[in-house]
């Protein structure tokens, strides 16, 4: 079945363009993707969701896709993009979004990558009806924390400097390392972290031994203290980075499998 488009009203007079598809039998059971911090229009087609699950876990779940603000086909507002690319309006985007499409008494399986994945934790703590978390390449701390660990001994210096700029002009559109310095500030703490120690649902956390982007090392160091209290399963593939650019056959099983086991 191909997607549908639907056309979901926000607050300040925004819009978002959402995609879903429905499973070929009747199915209260929803898989909720929340994508990364790129400007890429994604369609929630059958052959887009057996790709992430599988095929044989895929019939299970209706499917839905979160685009960002400003996104359509072939098309872009950049202003509106920018706007709206605040970790604030990105979880009340989503929580507004799955309120609009799925049904009161249907279930929600959150499934993030990257910026996504970094997300998943607050919105399920928003909506009762989500019923699994799976993180993809995101992080537990806050980004500017994350940029200055990764960054190499010759960057530290400057990369400090920029982030007291950040800290005192919050609502800057200067852009540093591809965002507004606005972007950085609201998505500063550790937000993340906290949300993970407060919710009690089986989680799913696959990263890349060779990531980057995130603070892998806090990273696995938080899931694994958390994962004594509350249900929290860690992948971690060794020849990988942040985009997954040769493993996502593996992420397919990985999710799929912690789909079945956890839901179905």
């Amino acid at each position: 079945m191909k997607s549908e488009l639907i056309t979901i009203s926000l607050s300040q007079d925004r819009s978002l363009i959402a995609s879903y598809s429905l499973a070929k039998t009747k199915s209260k059971r929803w898989i909720v993707f929340l994508t990364e911090s790129g400007s890429d229009f994604r369609s929630a087609d059958r052959k887009e969701l057996e790709s992430l699950v599988g095929k044989k876990v895929a019939r299970y779940f209706n499917f839905l896709i979160v685009n960002k603000p400003g996104l359509s086909p072939g098309k872009i507002n950049r202003n509106l993009f920018e706007q709206s690319f605040r970790r604030i309006r990105r979880i009340e985007d989503a929580l507004v979004t799955m309120k609009t499409v799925i049904p009161t008494n249907h279930e929600i399986h959150l499934v993030g990558y990257s910026e996504g994945a970094y997300l998943t934790p607050q919105v399920a703590r928003r909506d009762k009806r989500v019923k699994t978390i799976s993180m993809i390449g995101g992080g537990t701390r806050g980004w500017l924390k994350e940029e200055l660990s990764t960054a190499t001994p010759r960057e530290k210096k400057s990369y400090a400097r920029t982030i007291s700029n950040i800290y005192k002009n919050p609502n800057s559109l200067e852009k540093w390392n591809g965002f507004s310095y606005a972007t950085w500030y609201s998505y500063r703490g550790d937000n993340t972290f906290q949300a993970l120690r407060n919710i009690k649902l089986p989680t799913l956390a696959i990263l890349g031994a060779r990531d980057t982007v995130i603070d892998l090392r806090s990273t696995i160091v938080d899931m694994v203290l958390i994962s004594e209290n509350q249900p929290i399963h860690i992948h971690i593939f060794g020849d990988c980075g942040h985009y997954f650019s040769k493993h996502w056959r593996q992420v397919e099983r990985v999710l799929g499998r912690f789909l079945k086991d956890n839901v179905l």
